[in-house]
Protein backbone atom coordinates (compact mmCIF):
# COMPACT_ATOMS: atom_id res chain seq x y z
CA UNK A 1 0.00 0.00 0.00
CA UNK A 2 1.22 3.48 -0.86
CA UNK A 3 -0.19 5.59 1.94
CA UNK A 4 1.96 7.84 4.04
CA UNK A 5 2.08 7.58 7.81
CA UNK A 6 -0.58 9.91 9.25
CA UNK A 7 -0.74 10.06 13.04
CA UNK A 8 -2.88 11.87 13.88
CA UNK A 9 -5.21 14.57 12.57
CA UNK A 10 -8.53 15.91 13.78
CA UNK A 11 -10.75 15.45 10.75
CA UNK A 12 -12.53 18.71 11.58
CA UNK A 13 -9.65 20.64 9.96
CA UNK A 14 -10.06 18.90 6.60
CA UNK A 15 -12.02 20.58 3.84
CA UNK A 16 -15.30 19.31 2.46
CA UNK A 17 -15.37 18.83 -1.29
CA UNK A 18 -18.51 18.21 -3.34
CA UNK A 19 -18.30 15.10 -5.49
CA UNK A 20 -18.98 15.69 -9.20
CA UNK A 21 -21.86 14.33 -11.25
CA UNK A 22 -19.56 11.61 -12.61
CA UNK A 23 -18.83 10.19 -9.14
CA UNK A 24 -20.54 7.15 -7.63
CA UNK A 25 -22.16 9.47 -5.06
CA UNK A 26 -22.81 12.65 -7.05
CA UNK A 27 -23.38 15.84 -5.08
CA UNK A 28 -22.27 14.33 -1.77
CA UNK A 29 -19.84 16.28 0.45
CA UNK A 30 -16.62 14.38 1.07
CA UNK A 31 -13.60 14.60 3.37
CA UNK A 32 -10.63 12.51 2.23
CA UNK A 33 -8.84 11.03 5.26
CA UNK A 34 -6.18 9.05 3.41
CA UNK A 35 -5.61 7.65 -0.07
CA UNK A 36 -3.45 4.93 -1.60
CA UNK A 37 -1.72 6.50 -4.60
CA UNK A 38 -1.12 3.12 -6.26
CA UNK A 39 -4.38 1.20 -5.80
CA UNK A 40 -6.78 4.15 -5.50
CA UNK A 41 -8.14 2.81 -2.21
CA UNK A 42 -9.43 5.63 -0.07
CA UNK A 43 -10.83 6.35 3.41
CA UNK A 44 -13.39 9.16 3.50
CA UNK A 45 -16.28 10.71 5.37
CA UNK A 46 -19.29 11.11 3.09
CA UNK A 47 -21.95 13.61 4.10
CA UNK A 48 -25.18 12.86 2.26
CA UNK A 49 -27.59 15.77 1.90
CA UNK A 50 -31.22 15.31 2.85
CA UNK A 51 -33.07 13.89 -0.11
CA UNK A 52 -30.05 12.21 -1.68
CA UNK A 53 -31.12 9.40 -4.00
CA UNK A 54 -29.82 6.96 -6.57
CA UNK A 55 -33.22 5.64 -7.70
CA UNK A 56 -32.06 2.82 -9.97
CA UNK A 57 -30.96 -0.66 -8.96
CA UNK A 58 -27.19 -0.99 -9.47
CA UNK A 59 -23.95 -2.45 -8.21
CA UNK A 60 -20.60 -0.87 -7.39
CA UNK A 61 -17.58 -2.19 -9.28
CA UNK A 62 -15.36 -2.32 -6.19
CA UNK A 63 -15.60 -3.21 -2.50
CA UNK A 64 -17.24 -0.71 -0.14
CA UNK A 65 -17.04 -0.81 3.66
CA UNK A 66 -18.95 1.73 5.72
CA UNK A 67 -20.01 2.76 9.21
CA UNK A 68 -22.78 5.30 9.77
CA UNK A 69 -21.77 8.16 12.05
CA UNK A 70 -25.13 9.93 12.08
CA UNK A 71 -28.39 9.95 10.16
CA UNK A 72 -29.75 7.11 8.09
CA UNK A 73 -28.95 5.52 4.73
CA UNK A 74 -31.23 3.14 2.86
CA UNK A 75 -29.92 0.64 0.28
CA UNK A 76 -32.71 -1.41 -1.22
CA UNK A 77 -34.70 -2.89 1.65
CA UNK A 78 -31.89 -2.39 4.15
CA UNK A 79 -31.82 0.60 6.52
CA UNK A 80 -28.58 1.70 8.19
CA UNK A 81 -28.97 3.95 11.21
CA UNK A 82 -26.28 5.42 13.47
CA UNK A 83 -23.41 2.98 14.20
CA UNK A 84 -24.55 0.51 11.58
CA UNK A 85 -21.88 -1.28 9.57
CA UNK A 86 -21.65 -3.12 6.25
CA UNK A 87 -19.08 -4.63 3.89
CA UNK A 88 -20.45 -4.88 0.35
CA UNK A 89 -18.13 -6.67 -2.10
CA UNK A 90 -17.55 -5.71 -5.71
CA UNK A 91 -20.66 -6.67 -7.71
CA UNK A 92 -23.08 -6.90 -4.79
CA UNK A 93 -26.53 -6.05 -6.25
CA UNK A 94 -28.15 -3.02 -4.67
CA UNK A 95 -31.58 -1.53 -4.91
CA UNK A 96 -32.15 2.21 -4.84
CA UNK A 97 -29.97 4.18 -2.42
CA UNK A 98 -31.46 7.02 -0.38
CA UNK A 99 -30.69 9.32 2.54
CA UNK A 100 -34.08 10.96 3.17
CA UNK A 101 -32.90 13.14 6.07
CA UNK A 102 -29.18 13.15 5.32
CA UNK A 103 -26.36 11.13 6.87
CA UNK A 104 -22.64 11.16 7.64
CA UNK A 105 -20.90 7.89 6.84
CA UNK A 106 -17.33 6.75 7.40
CA UNK A 107 -16.58 4.93 4.14
CA UNK A 108 -13.74 2.87 2.68
CA UNK A 109 -13.37 2.00 -1.00
CA UNK A 110 -10.74 -0.52 -2.07
CA UNK A 111 -10.03 1.20 -5.38
CA UNK A 112 -11.58 3.30 -8.19
CA UNK A 113 -15.32 2.72 -8.25
CA UNK A 114 -18.40 3.53 -10.28
CA UNK A 115 -22.07 2.61 -10.22
CA UNK A 116 -23.08 0.03 -12.85
CA UNK A 117 -26.76 0.16 -13.75
CA UNK A 118 -26.97 -2.54 -16.43
CA UNK A 119 -26.48 -6.26 -16.00
CA UNK A 120 -25.20 -8.37 -13.16
CA UNK A 121 -21.78 -9.35 -11.85
CA UNK A 122 -20.79 -12.30 -9.73
CA UNK A 123 -19.68 -11.32 -6.22
CA UNK A 124 -17.98 -13.09 -3.35
CA UNK A 125 -20.82 -13.90 -0.98
CA UNK A 126 -18.40 -15.18 1.67
CA UNK A 127 -17.08 -11.63 2.11
CA UNK A 128 -20.52 -10.01 2.29
CA UNK A 129 -21.64 -8.40 5.56
CA UNK A 130 -25.03 -6.89 4.80
CA UNK A 131 -25.65 -5.15 8.11
CA UNK A 132 -24.45 -5.06 11.71
CA UNK A 133 -26.01 -2.58 14.11
CA UNK A 134 -23.62 -2.11 17.04
CA UNK A 135 -26.43 -1.36 19.47
CA UNK A 136 -28.07 -4.71 18.71
CA UNK A 137 -24.93 -6.80 19.35
CA UNK A 138 -23.47 -8.42 22.43
CA UNK A 139 -20.05 -6.89 22.99
CA UNK A 140 -17.21 -8.46 24.93
CA UNK A 141 -14.98 -10.11 22.33
CA UNK A 142 -11.64 -10.85 23.94
CA UNK A 143 -9.37 -7.85 24.43
CA UNK A 144 -5.60 -8.20 24.78
CA UNK A 145 -4.93 -8.10 28.56
CA UNK A 146 -2.00 -5.72 28.00
CA UNK A 147 -4.39 -2.95 26.85
CA UNK A 148 -4.77 -0.35 29.61
CA UNK A 149 -8.22 0.76 30.76
CA UNK A 150 -11.31 -0.26 32.67
CA UNK A 151 -14.44 -1.70 31.10
CA UNK A 152 -12.70 -2.89 27.95
CA UNK A 153 -15.08 -4.32 25.36
CA UNK A 154 -14.63 -5.18 21.71
CA UNK A 155 -17.10 -5.89 18.93
CA UNK A 156 -15.68 -7.62 15.86
CA UNK A 157 -17.39 -6.33 12.73
CA UNK A 158 -15.37 -8.12 10.07
CA UNK A 159 -12.70 -10.80 9.98
CA UNK A 160 -11.52 -11.92 6.54
CA UNK A 161 -10.58 -15.58 6.87
CA UNK A 162 -8.33 -15.45 3.80
CA UNK A 163 -6.34 -12.26 4.41
CA UNK A 164 -6.69 -11.87 8.17
CA UNK A 165 -7.81 -8.26 7.73
CA UNK A 166 -10.31 -7.16 10.32
CA UNK A 167 -12.53 -4.29 11.45
CA UNK A 168 -13.70 -3.81 15.02
CA UNK A 169 -15.05 -1.41 17.62
CA UNK A 170 -13.33 -0.97 20.98
CA UNK A 171 -14.47 0.82 24.11
CA UNK A 172 -12.04 1.74 26.87
CA UNK A 173 -12.80 3.14 30.30
CA UNK A 174 -10.73 5.66 32.22
CA UNK A 175 -7.31 4.66 33.51
CA UNK A 176 -5.74 5.98 36.74
CA UNK A 177 -3.64 9.13 36.44
CA UNK A 178 -0.35 7.44 37.31
CA UNK A 179 -0.53 4.64 34.78
CA UNK A 180 2.29 2.85 33.01
CA UNK A 181 1.89 0.69 29.93
CA UNK A 182 4.12 -1.18 27.48
CA UNK A 183 4.81 0.02 23.96
CA UNK A 184 3.35 -1.95 21.08
CA UNK A 185 4.09 -2.85 17.47
CA UNK A 186 1.82 -4.40 14.83
CA UNK A 187 3.11 -6.10 11.68
CA UNK A 188 0.39 -4.54 9.54
CA UNK A 189 -1.51 -1.30 9.04
CA UNK A 190 -3.67 0.00 11.88
CA UNK A 191 -6.30 2.61 11.02
CA UNK A 192 -8.38 4.42 13.66
CA UNK A 193 -11.30 6.84 13.77
CA UNK A 194 -12.26 8.07 17.24
CA UNK A 195 -16.05 7.98 17.61
CA UNK A 196 -16.23 9.60 21.05
CA UNK A 197 -14.18 10.34 24.14
CA UNK A 198 -10.45 10.99 24.06
CA UNK A 199 -7.11 9.17 23.92
CA UNK A 200 -3.75 10.36 25.22
CA UNK A 201 -0.67 9.46 23.16
CA UNK A 202 2.85 10.87 22.94
CA UNK A 203 1.71 12.73 19.79
CA UNK A 204 -1.01 14.58 21.70
CA UNK A 205 -4.62 14.27 22.83
CA UNK A 206 -7.00 12.65 20.34
CA UNK A 207 -10.56 13.94 20.57
CA UNK A 208 -13.76 12.91 18.82
CA UNK A 209 -13.14 12.79 15.08
CA UNK A 210 -9.41 12.04 15.35
CA UNK A 211 -7.96 9.80 12.64
CA UNK A 212 -4.74 7.97 11.97
CA UNK A 213 -3.27 5.59 9.39
CA UNK A 214 -0.24 3.85 10.87
CA UNK A 215 1.87 1.52 8.67
CA UNK A 216 3.12 -1.72 10.12
CA UNK A 217 6.23 -2.15 12.28
CA UNK A 218 6.01 1.30 13.89
CA UNK A 219 6.41 1.13 17.66
CA UNK A 220 3.90 3.32 19.47
CA UNK A 221 2.50 4.14 22.87
CA UNK A 222 1.96 4.17 25.68
CA UNK A 223 -1.70 5.15 25.29
CA UNK A 224 -4.58 5.61 27.72
CA UNK A 225 -7.80 7.50 28.28
CA UNK A 226 -8.95 9.62 31.21
CA UNK A 227 -12.50 10.08 29.96
CA UNK A 228 -13.20 6.77 28.21
CA UNK A 229 -13.59 6.37 24.46
CA UNK A 230 -15.09 4.37 21.61
CA UNK A 231 -12.86 3.65 18.63
CA UNK A 232 -13.40 2.30 15.12
CA UNK A 233 -10.37 0.25 14.02
CA UNK A 234 -9.27 -1.44 10.80
CA UNK A 235 -6.29 -3.72 10.24
CA UNK A 236 -5.06 -3.86 6.64
CA UNK A 237 -2.46 -5.91 4.74
CA UNK A 238 -2.67 -9.06 6.84
CA UNK A 239 -3.53 -10.67 10.19
CA UNK A 240 -3.52 -8.40 13.21
CA UNK A 241 -1.19 -9.13 16.10
CA UNK A 242 0.67 -7.13 18.74
CA UNK A 243 4.22 -7.32 20.02
CA UNK A 244 4.53 -5.69 23.46
CA UNK A 245 7.72 -4.40 25.01
CA UNK A 246 8.80 -5.98 28.27
CA UNK A 247 9.29 -2.56 29.86
CA UNK A 248 6.55 0.00 30.54
CA UNK A 249 6.49 3.77 30.31
CA UNK A 250 4.29 6.33 32.03
CA UNK A 251 1.38 7.63 29.97
CA UNK A 252 1.71 11.34 29.17
CA UNK A 253 -1.79 12.72 29.50
CA UNK A 254 -1.25 16.22 28.15
CA UNK A 255 1.45 15.85 25.52
CA UNK A 256 1.66 18.73 23.03
CA UNK A 257 0.44 18.04 19.51
CA UNK A 258 3.38 16.54 17.59
CA UNK A 259 1.83 14.67 14.67
CA UNK A 260 3.35 12.75 11.82
CA UNK A 261 1.63 14.15 8.74
CA UNK A 262 2.06 13.85 4.97
CA UNK A 263 3.38 16.97 3.27
CA UNK A 264 -0.11 17.75 1.96
CA UNK A 265 -1.37 18.11 5.55
CA UNK A 266 1.74 19.64 7.13
CA UNK A 267 0.05 23.03 7.54
CA UNK A 268 -2.17 21.51 10.26
CA UNK A 269 0.74 20.46 12.47
CA UNK A 270 0.96 23.85 14.19
CA UNK A 271 -2.03 23.26 16.48
CA UNK A 272 -4.79 20.70 17.05
CA UNK A 273 -8.43 21.48 16.42
CA UNK A 274 -10.05 23.18 19.42
CA UNK A 275 -13.71 23.36 18.36
CA UNK A 276 -16.70 21.18 19.04
CA UNK A 277 -17.64 19.82 15.61
CA UNK A 278 -17.93 16.01 15.58
CA UNK A 279 -15.70 15.51 12.51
Amino acid sequence: MAREHLEFIQTQVLLWITLPATAARPGVACKVLSRDTESGAVSVILKYPAGFEIPQAHYLDDDEEFFVLEGEVQIGDMTYGPRSYAYLPDGYPRGAMRAPNGAAVLTFFEGPHQNVFDGEKAFDRARLIERIAAAEQSWGDSVDPAVVGAGLEKLMLRLDEQTGERTWLLTMGAAPEATTAPLETHPHVEELFLLDGEISMPQGLLKRGAYFWRPGEIQHGPIGTRAGCTCFFRCKEGPFSTDWTKHTETIVWDAPYRPTLPESLAEHAAAPYQGNDPY
